[in-house]
């Protein structure tokens, strides 16, 4: 059984009531939490090319994770 901490922390913010994923750019780094009824509207708020394009250019350092 489902309490309401356990569905809220899985729905998306947007209001939609669908479960949240993770919006990841073409080199794998999250940008935001989203759903299917607002994941274009989120998309829109960052450079189209971030998602297309793995080498794309960036004003910042990208260093890889350390596990």
């Amino acid at each position: 059984m489902k309490d309401a901490y356990d569905t809220d922390f899985k729905t998306c913010a947007c209001g939609s009531g669908e479960e949240k994923y993770e919006l990841l750019d073409a080199r794998g780094i999250f940008c935001s939490f989203v759903c299917s009824k607002c994941e274009e509207k989120t998309k829109k708020k960052f450079r189209p090319e971030i998602f297309e394009d793995s080498q794309y250019n960036c004003d910042e350092p990208i260093e890889p994770e350390d596990y």
